[in-house]
């Protein structure tokens, strides 16, 4: 199984790069590793998860140069 680990410092809040205000939902499954690791970063940072998934696919949309 894939260990994935996270090296977040808890002083160090997540820079919010999102917009959330009224928009429409999106559901998906994700794979279990990656939704432990968002349930992880969301319970250090005390941040909804919904947040924190925001948060990391819009940084990973910005590193592919999608955004």
């Amino acid at each position: 199984m894939l260990k994935m680990e996270v090296d977040v410092k808890k002083e160090n809040k997540i820079q919010r790069k999102v917009w959330r205000g009224k928009r429409s939902r999106l559901t998906l499954t994700l794979h279990p590793d990656i939704e432990r690791v968002l349930r992880q970063t969301a319970t250090e940072q005390k941040l909804p998860m919904s947040v924190i998934a925001d948060e990391a696919l819009y940084a990973g949309l910005k590193e592919m140069g999608r955004v």
